[in-house]
């Protein structure tokens, strides 16, 4: 007979449900239309439940796709979780063992399961809490000032004070234009951030750099090619923070950044880095050397997004600004209520077991590509 707390069974579930908007990005990754997710459901010996997401990116971000994520998963990638005692995983932080999509999987849905077995919110198992609400930033699609602003504009009626440009897909001059006329015409308060997606020359950001200089911009991301170090390198350490996100995808190419002063941001994303425990590693690296941390999102439901505000919760060093907790009010529909934590901008913990959401399971099938079921 298996453990109590032993994993008997699992059940992974590919789900594409359709963004309100459409989402452009630079001209790295073009424009979105959908999540494309894939839902972990494990259960125990004795009928506990734990729910994970991941979120690829693609190849050029996570280096998988939901596509490559089930084929692993029809493989047997995840088989090895049968008899996976969720104590033994959490507390000698089996986690850190695993990476990316199907890493960020697992480990979230066991991070819930055992926080429902012990009644205890999923950020008690990763630390003390330094808070229990972070406000939330807002992203505008790579696009015009006048369309920012409109957009910045309802927003911030709705209490929304950061918001984030995505660029690095028109000319720099273009860019540059823009940034300082959404800067010079938003409502007193916002502030601003912008993300290039990979989408410069290192000649581009440097032009751009040099260009906000004299701005009251939070921080520009990723402006160049993930793995060009050297170019971060030179960006960094000057008036506006440079942030890293594809560049940062473990605890080595944390180091990495680190060593080579390539970064002053450090953008956390649960999925993209592989789970709960592998982004608190990361953050408390990041936070000992005195670098600042950006709670990011990829196009995430409301799993995802739980974790990572439980983790934002216990992480010293966030960046004083909103953080990437709007996720799933950009969708048209999602499987959890995370939304109903979300009031005027801001994102609240409730005082619930495990992750803390309620997952709709006729909604995971209305919105169901595949699936793949497991049993010991």
């Amino acid at each position: 007979m298996p453990h109590a707390s032993a994993i008997t069974a699992y059940s992974a579930y590919r789900i594409r449900i359709p963004l309100r908007t459409p989402y452009h990005l630079s001209k790295v990754y073009g424009t979105l239309t959908h999540s494309d997710s894939i839902l972990l459901r494990i259960e125990t010996a004795n009928g506990t439940i734990g729910w994970g997401e991941g979120d690829p990116g693609g190849k050029r971000f996570t280096g998988d796709t939901p596509a490559s994520v089930m084929e692993a998963v029809r493989a047997g990638a995840l088989d090895d979780l049968l008899g996976v005692d969720l104590a033994t995983w959490v507390e000698q932080s089996h986690g850190r063992r695993h990476a990316g999509t199907l890493g960020a999987m697992r480990d979230v849905a066991i991070h819930d399961a055992f926080g429902r077995a012990t009644q205890r919110p999923v950020w008690q198992l990763l630390g003390p809490q330094k808070r229990q609400q972070i406000d939330l930033l807002w992203p505008t699609s790579s696009g015009s000032a006048e369309a920012d602003l409109a957009l910045i504009r309802d927003y911030a009626a709705q209490g929304f004070r950061t918001f984030m440009l995505k660029m690095g897909d028109r000319p720099i001059a273009e860019d540059l234009a823009r940034i300082r006329q959404v800067v010079a015409e938003a409502p007193e308060g916002v502030r601003v951030m912008a993300d290039a997606n990979q989408g410069w020359t290192r000649e581009e950001a440097q032009a751009f750099m040099a260009g906000v200089r004299e701005l009251p911009v939070l921080l520009v991301e990723q402006p160049v090619a993930a793995d060009d170090l050297e170019g971060l390198q030179s960006l960094a350490g000057g008036t506006v923070p440079v942030s890293v996100d594809e560049s940062l995808q473990d605890l080595a190419s944390v180091q990495a950044i680190l060593a080579a002063e390539a970064a002053d941001v450090f953008s956390i994303k649960i999925s993209k880095n592989g789970g709960l425990q592998n982004s608190l590693a990361i953050g408390q690296t990041v936070a000992a050397q005195g670098k600042r941390i950006l709670m990011n999102s990829m196009i995430e439901l409301g799993l995802t997004q739980s974790a990572s505000l439980h983790l934002g919760c216990v992480l010293d060093g966030l960046m004083d600004c909103g953080h990437a907790y709007m996720s799933t009010l950009r969708m048209a529909d999602d499987i959890t209520d995370f939304s109903s934590w979300i009031r005027n901008g801001t994102a609240t913990l409730p005082d619930a077991p495990g992750l803390g959401v309620t997952v709709d399971e006729a909604r995971v099938q209305q919105y169901l590509v595949e699936e793949h079921h497991g049993r010991r």
